[in-house]
């Protein structure tokens, strides 16, 4: 048996590189909370390219959450008139309305797409999260139901463990819940914030969550939420925003009052200049980003067969993902690798049994 599961594990080593996520990022898109518009930047060096949306027929209003579907396109939160907007994720032109008022939207904010086949979409001024079918945009439920513990959610991330996250813009916290079922599981972080709005995994198992009225990052512990202090600051950043991980795999932030974009080195914080200059293009407000997923380029991973154990490794400095496996990769399921990585600031390494598991895995990123 163990003869036969390490012939299976060989030849399957060149196939697992095929299956890992696809994450190649090019342009840098960012919605301009003033102007009403979506600009669209250069990748590599930050410079405008143009409106991508302009939004001539002014039907964006107050532009926050970006976000690519599974269909290639760009879907805004339009926050001013409680909808959810897709325009064609190569021209920028209108397509529809995919989410509106009538669904229970109230200032919609940040917007995630799940392997489930569901829209994440925060509502700011109900203390909800709402939950869409991707495909066709009809409400699905009230993922998050008001209650105290949240006040003004903002941005939102799921974690290694599945769970959600989201930032309580108003009451200064966060507070996590039940990845599954939505039900309230406990108040992660709550101190140590000042009109939170961002909110992201280090590369190491952090949670950073921009501290909007004190111009930084906060990092806080991923497993007992501690205040671990200033992740970064400084460059000029005023009145953070979103932030979100380039194609280098550091983190770009938005700095609403500033009106640019600024980088910091994703493992130490240090500031790498300012990405985006302020009123680039005319921006004004710059608030939430997002950079355009490409195929053809997965995030690194690499097999070491040692004896009865694979060895799974990765950079440190990576876009934040969770590692899972699956026995077929074209049909899954992709269930998550329960083992947490171990990392020495250069490369991260989770060790696997081989017997009895499964023969592909993949990184999927976390945002």
């Amino acid at each position: 048996q163990y003869t036969r599961t390490m012939d299976r594990w060989r030849m399957l080593l060149g196939a697992v590189c095929v299956w890992m996520t696809q994450s190649a990022r090019a342009e840098l898109f960012v919605s301009d909370f003033n102007r009403h518009v979506v600009q669209r930047h250069s990748e590599t060096t930050g410079a405008f390219l143009g409106l991508f949306v302009p939004n001539t027929d002014r039907r964006l209003d107050l532009p926050h959450g970006l976000a690519f579907g599974p269909d290639g396109h760009l879907y805004v939160a339009s926050a001013g008139n409680d909808r959810v907007l897709r325009y064609h994720g190569t021209t920028g032109a209108f397509l529809d309305v995919f989410a509106g008022p009538e669904s229970g939207l109230d200032y919609p904010v940040s917007l995630i797409f799940r392997p489930d086949g569901m829209l994440y979409v925060s509502s700011q001024l109900n203390d909800r999260v709402l939950r869409f079918r991707a495909s066709t945009g009809a409400l699905v439920d009230v993922f998050v139901a008001a209650s105290p513990a949240l006040d003004g959610p903002s941005d939102m991330v799921f974690g290694p463990e599945g769970h959600l996250y989201v930032v309580g813009r108003f009451n200064h916290r966060v507070v996590r819940y039940d990845g599954t079922t939505g039900a309230f599981l406990d108040v992660v972080v709550d101190g140590g914030l000042s009109q939170p709005f961002g909110v992201r995994w280090s590369p190491l198992g952090d949670l950073l969550v921009v501290n909007g009225n004190q111009d930084r990052i906060q990092r806080f512990d991923g497993r007992t939420g501690a205040d671990r202090g200033v992740f970064a600051s400084g460059g000029g950043l005023r009145l953070p925003v979103g932030m979100v991980y380039g194609p280098d795999a550091n983190l770009y932030v938005a700095g609403y009052s500033s009106g640019a974009v600024v980088r910091y080195d994703s493992l130490t914080g240090a500031f790498l200049g300012v990405f985006v200059t302020p009123g680039s293009g005319g921006l004004s407000g710059p608030n939430f980003m997002v950079f355009r997923p490409t195929p053809g380029s997965p995030l690194p991973l690499q097999m070491t067969v040692n004896g009865p154990e694979a060895v799974l490794q990765w950079p440190a400095r990576s876009i934040p993902s969770v590692l899972e496996a699956a026995d077929t990769p074209g049909t899954g399921p992709w269930e998550r690798v329960q083992r947490a990585p171990q990392s020495d600031g250069v490369t991260q390494a989770v060790t696997v049994p081989l017997e009895g598991n499964a023969g592909f895995f993949r990184r999927r990123p976390l945002e």
